[in-house]
């Protein structure tokens, strides 16, 4: 009873947490991005993952740590879920057993609605950026005498996702100032030093190799449907973007009342970086603005306030934010397009029943349905894009934006009809025929209410 009174933090904590990753993945299958990450890691070579970072926007890390699974398509997609679950546990071990907060706000971060509805159910690179964080916040305190390890976790970091990279950014800049301010004194080169500036250089090679030669013709920016301050509200609710401003100044001045120079830096750098990338780069979606949230939590924990200090105020801010947020419901990402995600799952499901061992192509004009659907798909089915080029080839995954954005052409359909004469259309039921000057459409199969699999062939001219 003594042990289960101890740990009881590490024991409701973390079966909350598995709890609430059942009850979200269970019956949702995966979205298109968690699709897409694994189909790319499943069909690309380590070489060609470094060569998709140019149009993804994304470095390698994630693809290489889904590799092993995604290889055989093993479980898919409870592996995927397990492993991002490991993740978020692993996050929060090292939250509970490291972060200098009062028990209370630890159990208020855990029920916060980021962490709760959001990162276990989604399981994309943001899981791992969150538990590098945590671990370099775990050793920060020991940053120098582990200050290999210390920089690895950065490096990680760096290569996980850009809005990760601002927080491994950060922490290098503060590691390595310290490190010129010890070289000063010591009127030397320290070895810390030179290790850090290795480290910086091997991240710029990292960045050159992936993202150099990146192709401006492709579309930068997702459709939008809200201005972005809306969409930052939605990620507070029930706050707004003036109270959480508000509440941001109180920590800055907790900070600066303890002396806490490190914090200030960390905290007013990390969101401004935020904001302008929202603004000026990418629009962003809700599991990256919750990290306006996330680096608030990491700003505290770097500060080292003591948590049993006779100021419980120091905490007030953080509290205030982890507690409103526990009652938002906009982080049930997934949630909405469960319907939408099942009946695709359904689809694949059914097309594997119709052609159990036959070779098929099937050309698909959605690139969100083709993700999905490919992971539940037999081998002996092949999808094909508009140009059709196999989704599983490096070029396919190199299209892929171009198809989002640019409007399908009947002529390059028809020719790759044409190349294809046994192919089959994939896409929601519609009329029972239909055609343009080109090419005519008749269902074949009716895969669910929503999906059917139509004939297409060249229109003959009467």
């Amino acid at each position: 009873m003594k042990n289960l009174l101890k740990y009881h933090l590490y024991i409701i904590g973390f079966t909350t947490l598995i709890i609430s990753a059942i009850l979200l993945n269970w019956d949702c299958p995966p979205n298109y991005d968690e699709a897409h990450a694994w189909n790319i890691a499943r069909y690309l070579s380590l070489r060609e993952i470094f060569t998709i970072s140019k149009t993804e926007g994304h470095p390698f890390l994630w693809y290489y740590l889904l590799m092993p699974m995604a290889k055989t398509n093993f479980l898919y997609p409870y592996t995927l879920y397990l492993l991002n679950l490991t993740l978020i546990l692993g996050a929060f071990y090292l939250l509970y057993k490291y972060a200098p907060f009062p028990t209370y706000l630890k159990y208020l971060i855990t029920f916060s609605a980021p962490f709760l509805q959001l990162y276990t159910s989604f399981a994309r690179s943001y899981t791992l950026g969150i538990l590098l964080l945590f671990a370099i916040l775990s050793l920060y305190p020991h940053r120098h005498k582990k200050n290999i390890l210390y920089l690895s976790l950065i490096l990680l970091t760096a290569n996980t996702n850009l809005i990760c990279f601002f927080g491994a950014f950060l922490l290098g800049i503060l590691y390595f100032c310290e490190n010129i301010k010890a070289s000063i004194q010591q009127k030397n080169i320290t070895l810390s030093t030179l290790q850090t500036i290795i480290a910086g250089l091997l991240e710029t090679a990292l960045i050159i190799i992936q993202f150099y030669g990146f192709d401006t013709n492709i579309p930068k920016h997702t459709p939008t449907f809200n201005p972005l301050i809306k969409d930052i509200n939605s990620a507070l609710f029930p706050l707004n973007t003036y109270t959480y401003i508000i509440l941001i100044l109180c920590s800055l001045y907790i900070f600066y009342r303890n002396k806490k120079h490190t914090a200030i830096f960390f905290l007013t750098s990390s969101q401004i970086l935020l904001f302008i990338t929202f603004q000026q780069l990418y629009h962003g979606s809700i599991h990256h603005h919750n990290f306006f949230y996330i680096y608030l939590i990491c700003s505290y924990w770097l500060s080292n306030l003591n948590p049993f200090s006779k100021s419980p105020i120091n905490f007030l801010p953080l509290t205030i934010i982890s507690t409103i947020l526990i009652f938002n419901p906009s982080n049930q990402y997934k949630i909405k397009d469960k319907d939408y995600l099942k009946q695709l799952q359904n689809s694949a499901i059914q097309i594997n029943l119709l052609f159990p061992e036959k070779e098929q192509k099937i050309i698909v004009f959605e690139h969100f349905d083709a993700n999905i659907i490919h992971p539940y798909l037999n081998q002996n089915i092949t999808l094909l894009n508009q140009t059709a080029t196999d989704f599983k080839s490096l070029k396919g995954f190199q299209e892929s934006l171009y198809h989002f954005y640019i409007p399908i052409n009947r002529y390059t359909i028809a020719h790759s009809i044409t190349q294809t004469p046994d192919i089959l259309l994939y896409r929601t039921c519609e009329e029972p025929s239909y055609y343009n000057s080109n090419l005519a459409f008749h269902i074949r199969y009716k895969l669910n209410s929503r999906y059917c699999l139509y004939d297409a062939k060249i229109k003959q001219d009467n």
